[in-house]
């Protein structure tokens, strides 16, 4: 019995994720003819030492406003900073889905910011030299 139900639950999961998959690439086209940037986002959380999930969301390239809201509020706290810098950018139809991961993972705004700073500019290796 509890095999039968361990399968079943497999099954909705895929069938789960072939629809969430479905639902991107739908988005995707749908503002692929427009002049806005969007990006597609991906990341993977680590819940523990054998399992991982992928999410992916789409994002609009940050405004300089959205990124001086950033900066000011960093300063404060960096969660509440990243939050509202990811909630700034996503697109509209994937904002209830981005709510609920984040309520499970809190954690990815940090990621997503980061992933979004980037598009701006931030880089991991700066090099100066002196002339």
């Amino acid at each position: 019995m509890n095999e039968a139900r361990e399968q079943e639950l497999i099954r909705a999961a895929k069938e789960n994720e072939a629809a969430k998959a479905a639902d991107v690439e739908n988005l995707k086209e749908k503002y692929s003819g427009t002049d806005e940037k969007i990006y597609t986002v991906t990341t993977t959380v680590q819940v523990d030492d054998d399992t991982e999930e992928e999410f992916s969301y789409l994002f609009r390239k940050p405004k300089p406003a959205s990124y001086d809201r950033y900066v000011k509020t960093i300063s404060n706290s960096v969660t509440k900073a990243s939050k509202s810098f990811v909630f700034d950018n996503i697109i509209d139809e994937q904002r209830d889905e981005l709510k609920k991961t984040v309520e499970e993972y809190p954690a990815i705004t940090i990621s997503l910011a980061d992933k979004l700073l980037r598009m701006l500019g931030l880089a991991d290796t700066t090099s100066v030299k002196k002339l």
